[in-house]
């Protein structure tokens, strides 16, 4: 884990966090803060996972700059960072709650990663574990980041891969229906999206591509062995 002389370096150097500001740099953390968009599921329409979800048919976009707005009891809402980070290819990057935060019944995201050479604004889950609201301020150091130096270079790093989350600067909402498989199953069934009724058949799906999946590794190992390659 970086410490704080080399956190302070890569944001000087390496614009490793915008906007910074050097007090918020402790012994091997930087404290980010709340952001003033907000966004809170809205919709009555039950959530399916691998079904696509969207800005303007299930959320609503709130700015706390202009709007006050209280995180209901026991409810979440997507938050984002104020400042923009860039994570080091041979890094990566780990949120942590702060205990003040967390104290007062307001959990982040916790255990939140980034991967190698990820760009953007950070977005997180807050949930309010309260039975009383919970009011939001822009500006509140709300989370903690820290880094990790890999051992090695990876092979694909984030911008490699399919990227999706790169570059954010909106409070970013779930694309897991953008994952390989979800898309070989719509593609495979004629349809555009995932419904209620086909949740049960993509369950069947990606189970079939596990094990067929763990078929094909398991075969190519036993090929390695009787070949003397292992």
């Amino acid at each position: 884990m970086l410490s704080d002389r080399e956190l302070h370096k890569l944001a000087i150097e390496e614009e490793l966090i915008a906007p910074y500001n050097p007090e918020y740099c402790e012994e091997a953390t930087i404290n980010l803060t709340l952001d003033p968009l907000v966004k809170q599921y809205s919709s009555d329409e039950p959530i399916v996972l691998g079904k696509e979800v969207n800005d303007d048919e299930h959320y609503d976009k709130i700015d706390l700059t202009s709007d006050e707005f209280s995180i209901p009891p026991k409810g979440s809402v997507l938050i984002q960072t104020h400042e923009f980070i860039k994570v080091p290819n041979n890094m990566t990057a780990r949120i942590y709650e702060r205990f003040g935060v967390q104290s007062l019944g307001l959990m982040i995201s916790p255990g939140h990663y980034m991967n190698p050479g990820y760009r953007g604004k950070i977005s997180l889950v807050a949930f309010n574990t309260n039975s009383v609201p919970f009011r939001l301020v822009p500006g509140i150091k709300i989370c903690q980041m820290g880094l990790f130096e890999l051992n090695t270079d990876p092979l694909k790093p984030y911008e490699k891969q399919d990227a999706r989350y790169m570059d954010s600067t909106d409070v970013s909402i779930s694309k897991l229906h953008l994952d390989q498989e979800i898309q070989e199953f719509l593609k495979e069934k004629g349809i555009a999206k995932v419904s209620d009724e086909m949740a049960g058949d993509l369950g069947k799906h990606l189970m079939s591509h596990i094990k067929l999946a763990a078929k094909d590794l398991a075969e190519l190992a036993m090929e390695k062995l009787d070949k003397g390659k292992i």
